[in-house]
Formats: structure tokens, C-alpha cells, sequence
């Protein structure tokens, strides 16, 4: 898999001004694609059992929020590092050099597992789900 994603990063950036993209760079961008990934899955899951979470997963800054709980990465080219909020730990900061060998996927679901695992102790009316209204059609191609 991770060839695809260097030929991708090789063949898309070199139209552009950057010209290419380092090999370690396109390293940290597949791994911070993974937790990408991890975030994408939970908070569509979620939406579409109309749980209410929250969450971004376009750009360097990528975050997953449900009850009180989130987890967030921040891929930061110009400090050169990947900083990783999640449940019951500091604040984490991953230099971009360490940060494919730190692989941010594993650290993403790791986390949204503790998220989960707090919002589901939590009492049930603060689980209330996002309700449709009575005549939302669910799914409007089935007939």
C-alpha cells in the first residue's frame, strides 16, 4: 500500500510548486492519513446511526468529539510535528521525522476506542440521539 501512496504523492505534487515530495514527507502524510481514515470511519458510523458526534477530516487538523471526550491530530509543517490529543493521555507531540514510524492510525483507533469507551459510561440522557424528524425519509432511493 504504501507504494501506491508514493507514486500518488510523486506523480500529483509534481504539477505543482513544490515540484515533489520528499519521500519522508510523503511517509508522514500516509501515516497521517490513517489516523484520517480511523476518524472518517467513526464519525460517519456515528452520523449515520444518528449518534451526535462532531468532527473535521479535511486538512492538517483532523478531530473526532463525542460527549465531552475527542480526539484531535494536527499535522504542523511548520513547527514539524504531528500533535495528538486523546482521551487519558498529555498532549502528545511527534516530530514529523519519528512520525510514520509512530503509526498514527493504531494511535487513532486506539483513541477513539477510550473515546467510546467514556461516552458509552456516560449516563443515558447524556447519549441522547440526534433524532429526523418523523417523516425524514431515511433511505430515498428504496422505492
Amino acid at each position: 500500500m504504501g507504494d501506491w501512496h508514493q507514486k500518488l504523492a510523486r506523480d500529483l505534487v509534481s504539477e505543482t510548486a513544490a515540484g515533489f515530495v520528499p519521500g519522508e514527507a510523503a511517509s508522514v502524510e500516509i501515516a497521517f492519513g490513517e489516523a484520517r481514515s480511523a476518524i472518517t470511519y467513526a464519525l460517519e458510523l456515528a452520523r449515520a446511526h444518528h449518534i451526535p458526534a462532531a468532527g473535521n477530516v479535511s486538512g492538517d487538523g483532523i478531530w473526532l468529539q463525542l460527549g465531552d471526550g475527542r480526539v484531535r491530530f494536527l499535522l504542523n509543517r511548520r513547527d514539524g510535528n504531528v500533535t495528538v490529543l486523546r482521551p487519558g493521555h498529555d498532549e502528545t507531540r511527534i516530530a514529523l521525522a519519528d512520525a510514520a514510524k509512530a503509526d498514527l492510525g493504531t494511535m487513532a483507533r486506539e483513541a477513539i476506542d477510550a473515546l467510546v469507551a467514556a461516552w458509552r459510561a456516560l449516563p443515558i440522557e447524556s447519549k441522547r440521539q440526534s433524532v429526523p424528524p418523523a417523516d425524514f425519509e431515511e433511505e430515498p432511493t428504496k422505492g
